[in-house]
């Protein structure tokens, strides 16, 4: 039987459904793995997200930006169902056994991207 497992999790405020225009001046995110900082620069741009298809382009661009900076972390697409259905940021941690500590969100883009940690998920089955 095949186990999928999920490292360190957190999981953004923002609701990321609607298009998001990238500037000059909202293309920045960054945040800390385990002390080390990292920084995303984000193309301009408008960016949407297909809550129904499960689909963003969002994190598809910033999967592609910070794909040469050797980070230890995934971006997906996360889905909350509170009183109203919205998708967000998820950031992972590529290791999958040990906990990580996923902070320190900060950047142009913080406010339209993330925001604040609304879960932080230890490593799991």
């Amino acid at each position: 039987m095949f186990t999928i497992k999920y490292g360190q999790q957190v999981w953004g405020s923002v609701a990321i459904d609607k298009k998001i225009a990238i500037t000059s001046s909202t293309n920045t995110f960054g945040f800390d793995v385990d002390g080390r900082s990292y920084s995303i620069t984000i193309p301009n741009g408008t960016y949407s997200t297909n809550r129904e298809r499960h689909e963003s382009e969002l994190i598809q661009v910033i999967i592609t930006a910070a794909s040469n900076q050797n980070i230890p972390v995934e971006f997906r697409l996360g889905g909350m169902h509170y009183d109203e259905r919205y998708n967000v940021l998820i950031i992972e941690h590529t290791d999958k056994e040990n906990t990580h500590v996923l902070n320190n969100f900060t950047g142009t883009a913080n406010d339209i991207l993330f925001g604040s940690i609304k879960f932080d998920l230890k490593p799991r089955d």
